[in-house]
Parts: structure tokens; sequence; C-alpha cells
């Protein structure tokens, strides 16, 4: 027995014995627990083999690095490791590995070799052979650096900015310098002492091509400075640490760096021209980020951070019969995931806790037995510097397991994801466990009724099984699932303009001459994207694709098609001043760009800020654009455009005083408030309404507007609003109606359990007399044997009956349903 002192937090944990693996454990240790109890078991190792191979001619990649790294409880393939916790291997003359002694478990695999992009496998099993890791060739980019007289840069330092790392190098004596990158896009800079340079735009450049002859100017180089201060009181904040980081790129690649001094003031230095986004951290505050900040040559961007001071929550826990819980892991959460920089406690004999240091902000409040996989959450308020209070209650638990299947009954050989979620409970809510390299998984969650559903690792789009449970209070509910490979995949491939592999492109897909989203999916490094069909049971289907503002559409493709190509037409640019009514200057404005919305499109939108007066984007969506330029005073206003695809357009926003628009939204049906949902004006969205249902929108340009609502239980709703300079329009009670149904369709969704067809989805209002997990034997009288089936029987003619036999239990019923009829 060990004892270790430690602060509360997250910890690995592992021990070390003899000739047996290491054993680890992902541990949370709660505030206010004096020991956190932690068992390792120690057992005999296993292996890892398999083999490096040239994704294009199969042939093997001898000498590549190896790294395989334990996967967290927590499942974040970004998570870092001590080098303690790393295994290291090399690839032989025949590309074969082999790592011994392991510990039984899931682990992330990378590969990197010479004339070869690296290579991420996040997930896979040990013990384990016969693993292929296929490696794309390298991809190049190579240019000149000039002085702003045109003569060669040498020695001048080069910065390839991607998703996920940045590579570097030097300019020879004639300014020339060659990199050696992964496919995918990248900001390019280039410094050389007090002056920087930039491509203009994304590079994009996909396995074994070279862009050639790229050539950055240098010139006055850019800044962000500013000052970093308290919300309420405007007292200066010092030692924050504020980090600029490639804009629109999603990674962790930090640009540069600077801590605020004893005033409160910051300077990030020698930025070369671009677009960044900023992240401000304090401690006993909440992270600001702005995203989209934009220099053009030599400017200076003065940036205002105002930091808001964390809260703190106090609660209870009781159980089923209301008795105070004692050791009950409680911790803050955001809706889909983690609260950056808050910690977790633990409630006391009285079931009691408190929360330190959270910040404000729309929060969940998490609580979970100890040995549970389930939270329950409830949603909380969180206000700077204030307490927020809350009460949760605990259902009773039980234990659903079971095992993992191939049709036919083999062994998964892939890893695997088991999904488990309340019955008409929200998605957030539900439970992600990986069953083990046996095919078993075991979640210990509350008593109710469940459905399950598990998928290999990179077939999530396809998979239909399902089985819908019941778990009751101290059971041990049995489940087997089933996996399928997918009987029709669609392998597609995405290429940019300039034929390029597109990386991580979405890839969409839904009937042909429909734009509903049934499918979606990205583009791995080599641009393509597998995507199963068999669920959707028509015979022609619309793919479709973006990245940044470039897209590709193909709105008829054969669902027997084994392969599609798309091709990704060049995005637009977007220039333009903005000046003031009045006449005042203009110095700095954020500026959104959004698609405009026709019927039910998805919704798209930009954000920028810039200093000074102008602007220029890169990469906008060709097609009719809502430009909106607000000023920090309030002052607003906005103008259209039409950007063809590879080409620019110009447009001039005059700004006068904004207008504000506020409201209530309510459930049509039952005239109860709707929490959680949204409200957008010309890409300006409002925080998500509160318990309240209640909505405000402050700095919207003058003149008219489109305002639409949504919330994912009920249809998008819009309406037409005209803004007064300096007034605030109320539109009082906004009624929001159930999602609306596809004119000729029942809004029921179906999936398989093992061989039956069942209900896994109903949609709001739609479906009387119909239950999740009905099996569907047939609709009107035709038999439906797969969920593509079920699909194509249920559409007719609008307005029309259905009539479906089903079986509940050991039931069987007919319902007759009426199909949706035509929009009015």
């Amino acid at each position: 027995m060990a004892l270790l002192p430690a602060r509360p937090g997250r910890y690995l944990v592992s021990a070390r014995a003899g000739n047996f693996a290491t054993a680890r454990a992902d541990v949370l240790k709660p505030q206010g627990e004096a020991v956190t109890a932690v068992r390792l078991t120690l057992a005999a190792g296993g292996a890892l083999e398999g083999s490096v191979v040239n994704k294009a001619s199969q042939g093997p990649v001898p000498l590549a690095e190896l790294v395989l790294t334990p996967r967290g409880l927590s499942m974040d393939e970004r998570a870092s490791a001590p080098q303690e916790e790393r295994f290291s291997a090399s690839s032989n003359e025949r590309g074969s590995f082999r790592f011994d002694g392991l510990a039984p478990g899931e682990y992330q695999l990378e590969a990197r070799a010479p004339g070869h992009s690296p290579k991420r496998l996040s997930r896979v099993h040990v013990p384990s052979s016969g693993i292929t890791i296929e490696m794309e060739a390298s991809a190049f980019i190579e240019g000149f650096v000039e002085l702003s007289e045109g003569s060669p840069a040498a020695l001048a330092h080069v910065s390839a900015f991607g998703a996920e790392e940045a590579i570097l190098t030097e300019t020879g004596a004639g300014g020339g310098f060659s990199l050696d990158v992964p496919p995918g896009s990248y900001q390019l800079t280039a410094q050389k002492g007090g002056k920087t340079g930039s491509t203009h735009g994304k590079l994009v450049v996909g396995a074994g091509m070279t862009l050639q002859n790229i050539r950055i100017r240098l010139g006055a180089s850019t800044a962000i400075e500013g000052v970093v201060r308290q919300k309420d009181s405007g007292l200066p904040i010092a030692h924050a640490v504020i980090a600029a980081l490639p804009s629109s790129e999603g990674g962790e690649v930090e640009v540069g760096r600077a801590s605020s001094n004893p005033e409160g003031r910051f300077e990030v230095a020698g930025l070369a021209p671009g677009a960044y986004d900023v992240r401000v951290r304090a401690q006993g505050f909440k992270a600001l980020h702005r995203a989209g900040i934009t220099l053009l040559e030599g400017q200076r961007f003065e940036l205002l951070a105002e930091l808001a001071s964390n809260g703190r929550i106090e609660g209870t826990v009781t159980g089923s019969a209301k008795q105070p819980l004692a050791g009950v892991h409680v911790s803050p959460q955001r809706k889909w995931g983690p609260l950056e920089g808050a910690g977790a406690t633990v409630t006391n004999e009285e079931g009691h806790f408190a929360l330190e240091d959270v910040p404000p902000g729309d929060v969940y409040v998490a609580a979970r037995r100890p040995g549970s996989d389930a939270n329950t959450r409830v949603p909380v308020k969180v206000e700077s510097g204030k307490t927020s209070r809350v009460q949760l209650q605990l259902s009773d638990e039980g234990t659903l397991e079971g095992t993992v299947r191939l049709l036919g009954g083999r062994l998964p050989t892939r890893p695997v994801t088991v999904y488990a979620k309340q019955v008409e409970a929200p998605r957030s809510e539900g439970l992600e466990v990986p069953a083990t390299a046996e095919g078993t998984f075991s979640i210990r969650a509350g008593a109710g009724r469940y459905q399950l559903s598990a998928w290999l690792v990179d077939a999530r789009s396809g998979n239909d099984q399902e089985k819908i449970v019941t778990l009751e209070a101290d059971q041990r509910q049995h489940v087997d699932l089933e996996v399928r490979e997918g009987t029709k995949p669609i392998t597609v491939t995405v290429l940019e303009p300039n034929g390029a592999p597109s990386v991580r492109a979405t890839v969409m897909g839904c009937e042909a001459g429909q734009s509903n989203i049934l499918l979606e999916d990205l583009t791995d490094e080599s641009g393509q994207v597998t995507l199963r069909v068999d669920s959707l049971g028509a015979d022609l289907l619309h793919l479709w694709a973006t990245n940044g503002g470039r897209s590709g559409d193909l709105p008829r493709v054969s669902s027997g098609s084994t392969r599609a190509t798309l091709q990704l037409s060049p995005g637009a640019r977007l220039t333009g001043t903005v000046r003031s009514a009045g006449g005042r200057a203009v110095d700095g404005f954020q500026l959104v760009v959004a698609a405009i919305r026709t019927g039910e499109d998805f919704f798209s939108q930009q954000k920028f800020e810039f200093t000074g007066d102008r602007f220029h984007v890169e990469d906008v969506a060709p097609g009719r654009l809502s430009v909106t330029a607000t000023l920090p005073d309030g002052r607003a206003g906005k103008a259209e455009a039409a950007p063809v695809s590879g080409s620019a357009a110009h447009v001039e926003i005059v700004v006068e005083a904004g207008g504000g628009l506020k409201g209530r939204l309510l459930d049509l049906k039952s005239g109860e408030p709707i929490p959680q949902a949204f409200v957008e004006v010309d890409g300006l969205v409002s925080p998500t309404t509160g318990p309240d249902g209640r909505f405000q929108l402050d700095d919207i340009a003058p003149g008219p507007h489109r305002a639409t609502a949504w919330e994912r239980q009920h249809g998008i709703a819009d309406k037409q609003v005209n803004i007064l300079p300096g007034k605030v329009l109320e539109l009082g009670d906004w009624y929001m109606a159930s999602p609306p149904v596809e004119p000729g369709r029942l809004g029921l969704a179906f999936g398989m359990s093992g061989e039956d067809v069942i209900i896994r989805w109903i949609s709001a209002g739609a479906g009387t007399g119909v239950q999740i997990g009905d099996v569907i034997t047939a609709i009107d009288g035709a038999t439906v044997l797969t969920p593509g089936e079920a699909r194509q029987r249920e559409l007719g003619p609008p307005g029309s009956p259905a009539t479906l036999s089903l079986r509940r239990g050991t039931q069987r019923h007919t319902v007759t349903l009426i199909r949706a009829g035509s929009p009015q």
C-alpha cells in the first residue's frame, strides 16, 4: 500500500513490478475527499504487432518510428502523457513492428517515417496482431521569401501552421525554402528581424504533391496589444496569459504568447498579417476566447480583455428516497463536455457540496456515485462573483452488461464503442464506453428504459443495430449487441480546387432532391470518407461537401455506387470598408459574414474582428451573404453581397446606432417557456434562453431583418422584423411548434435489433399509437426486412394513411397513421 500526497485534480496513477505489465488508472481526486482509494492489479503483459506500409503502393515502410500511448478513461485523443507511459518501437526492413509487455486495453498508435506524413490510429486494442498502418507520402511547400524591395531574404524563419503542429525551416542564401508537411491546409508566414509576411489565404497540399514558387514578401510586422482587466471593477489583472493561434484551424498550435504586467498591459508582437484566435486566461476568472482577429500589414490590434470573475455553486445530493448521499462525486460541465479550468468535489455526510471557482455562464452540475458510469445532470446559471444553488436526486442504479459481436458471431475486428441513452433523453445525456478486446462491456447506470447501440471505430455513420431494454434498480441486465460492416458503403473522395485531397472536409448526404442532413462525416488525411447508406432506402442520393468557403455538390448518385468524387469549387474573397453615418471615425469593428438562409438550409456564419475601417476576408462561401459590422460602442450596419466562386466582392457598410430585439419563446402546444433555445439575426446569435424562455439581442443593424429561432425539439421559426436605430423591439410571446415532418412521411426513424426492424426515434407530435422499440413487420401490407425498406414503404402521397403492422413484446398490433401533408 502506498500513500501519495495530492491536490484535487485528475491524475494518471500507474504501478510497475518485475515482469508484469504496467497497471494504470485515470483517477479524479475531488475537492474535500481526504483519501481517494485506487486499486491497481498487475497482470502478465500482452503484445501488439503489425506492419507499416505505403498507402499508395502497399509496399513496406522500414525504419518508421512508432509511439504507443495508453488512452485515458476520458477518451481524449490529444491528452498528453508522461514519457514513462509512452512506448517506442521501430519497423524493420519488412515494415513489421512489435510491442511486448503491455497491459491489456486501448492505446493510441502514432507512426513517423522519412518521406511520409505522420499517421495516427486513435484506438487500437492490446493484445492484438495484424495491425496495418497505411502512411501517405509527404507533401511539400516550396518557395521564396523576399525583402520589401524584392531582393532575397536569406536566413528568414518560415513557418507552416496547421491544425496539429507547426513546421519550421529557414531560407537559404537565395531566399528559397522547402517544407515537408502532412497533407492539409496551412497558414504560411515568414519573419526576419522586425519584418514579417504571409501568403494570402490558406495553402492546401495533398500527399505526394509539391506546391512550388510560393512567394512571401516581408513588410511591417503586426501585433496584438491591449489590457486585461476585471469586468465589473475595471481593475487590472496581472500575470494573465495571452496566446495567439492560427484562426479556423481548430488546433492548439500557438503563434505567439505574452503575459500581462502589473498594469494589465500586454503585447503579442512579431505577428504576420493574417487571422488569429486569441485566448486569455487568468487564475480565478473565466477564460476569454476571441476568434477571427484579423490584421493587415503593419496594423496593431488593441484588445480590451475584460474577464469575469468566477462564481460558486452549492447544493445537495439525495437518493431516490430523498436521503442525503455522502461520497458522491460532483463536477461542473458544459452541455457536451468538460468545463475548462473547473474542478470536482465530493459530498459530505449531509449530502452537501460546494464547487469553487466555476466560470460564469450556463453550466451543468453532474453528480455520480463512486463506481458509476452515469451522471445525473441539472442545468444552473452561474453568475460572476455569486453563489448559485442546486439540488440533485440520484435514482437507484443497475448494470447494463453484455457482448458485442459481428454479424455471424465473430469478435469485432476493430475497436468498438457502446452507446447507451435513456429513451427520449437528449443525446448529450448518453453514455459512450469502449468494449474490451474480447467484445464485452459493462455500464453502471440509473434505472430506466435504455436504447443501446454499438459501432466499429470507423463505421458509425452506417450503424442501425439497436436494442431497447429496461434496467431495474440493483439488476444486472445482459444485452447482446451486434455491429455490421454495412452492405452499401460509398467511399467519397473530396478534392480541393487545385486537385489536392481535401483534409477534414465535411461530407453530407441524404436522398436525391432533398437537403436535410441524414449522413455526415469528415474526410481523413487522404481526403476520403466512407459513408454507409444501408438505412436510407433510396435509389439515388444527394452528396455534398464543404471545407471553409469551398464546396462541391453531387445531386444524383446511385446508392449502388461504391465510389464518388466531389471536386470543390474555390471560395470567394470579400473586401470592404466601414464608415459611420454621422461622420465619426471608425477604428475597429466586429464583422459577421452569414449565408442568407432559404427554406430549411443549415445555418453557417464566420466571425472576424478588424482594426481600422477596412476588411479583407479570404475563403468565404459564394452566394448571397449578409455582412454585418458592429462597433464597440454599439453602432451597427449591414450590407448584402453575392460573391462568385474564385472572385472578390466589395461592399461598403454604413453604421449607425444599433437597435435590439427581445421576447419570450413558448411551446405552441403547451404554452410552456422553451429553455436552451437560440435566436439568430443575420449571423448574430443570442445566448441560450433560460428557464423563462426569454432572449435578447443587442447591437443589431437598423433595417429589415429575418429573425430565426431554433431548438432541437421544435421546428425552425422565422419572423420578419424591422429594427430602428437605438430602439429595442419587443416581440412578446413567440410560439414554436413541433418540427415539421417531411411531406409524405410519418416522422419515424428505423433501426435494426437483431433481425427485427424497430422504431428508434419518433418526431415530436408524430406517431400516435407507436413507441420507440416497437418491431415493424410490414407497412401497407408489404413486409419490411431492413431500415431502408421501411423508409421506402413509409413514403407515400402527402396526407394519405399508412398501416403499420407491429409487434410490442408478445403482442401484435395494427396502427394506422397519416402521412404528413404538403406545406401550405
